[in-house]
């Protein structure tokens, strides 16, 4: 399924720049405008995405149905942080890969253990494969202890208990976060995380 380029593009909104052989990096966008939506300067650690004018890229997003690519053309380079690199707005985005599930911001609190560590922290959102909390300092505990993980969790007055692995650790606008992946999970319980999951996203 095609969409609309202007409907999904927005300020705040995150994207995924494609520059073969380079590695992808993550921007925001700061501003859309008619025909432009500027972003701000993709960083990965130290290094930068160094882009030319008129230099033709892949930009793409992650949304609940799926990662979702169109290409574009570097039209203007800024000098301010937050305005580095104007984009033209390309027609419309295509769906490159569907999610095997269906993914919801769900903020609720979440125990994570390993052992006798446990972590508290906030899940910002789940589908039946995995979920992403906030990375608090007892979590970084409990990842850097390279033991097996279970995520204990309550939706809707039920209460699930899933091993899980990490899947990533990313910084969003200086908060850390972190992602994790499902392991050996039930298939009732995945298929009742999916349902919780669609019926929150109104599908």
């Amino acid at each position: 399924m095609d969409l609309n380029s202007r409907e999904i593009l927005h300020p705040k909104t995150e994207i995924t720049i494609h520059t073969p052989p380079q590695p992808a990096f993550v921007a925001t966008i700061s501003e859309v405008e008619e025909n432009i939506f500027w972003i701000n300067l993709p960083r990965d650690g130290r290094q930068i995405l160094v882009l030319m004018e008129n230099q033709r890229i892949m930009v793409g997003l992650s949304l609940k149905k799926g990662l979702y690519e169109a290409e574009t053309t570097v039209v203007a380079v800024g000098r301010e942080n937050n305005r580095f690199y104007g984009l033209a707005i390309p027609e419309k985005f295509v769906m490159s890969k569907e999610r095997q599930f269906v993914r919801v911001d769900y903020p609720i609190t979440v125990v994570l253990k390993a052992g006798e560590l446990t972590a508290n922290s906030t899940m910002v959102n789940f589908s039946a494969g995995g979920a992403m909390v906030y990375l608090v300092k007892d979590l970084e505990k409990i990842l850097e202890s390279g033991r097996e993980i279970s995520i204990h969790l309550k939706i809707e007055n039920k209460s699930f208990a899933v091993s899980a692995r990490p899947a990533w650790k990313k910084v969003y606008d200086s908060i850390p976060f972190a992602g994790f992946e499902f392991i050996d999970i039930p298939k009732d319980l995945q298929e009742a995380l999916d349902n919780l999951a669609v019926d929150y996203n109104g599908i």
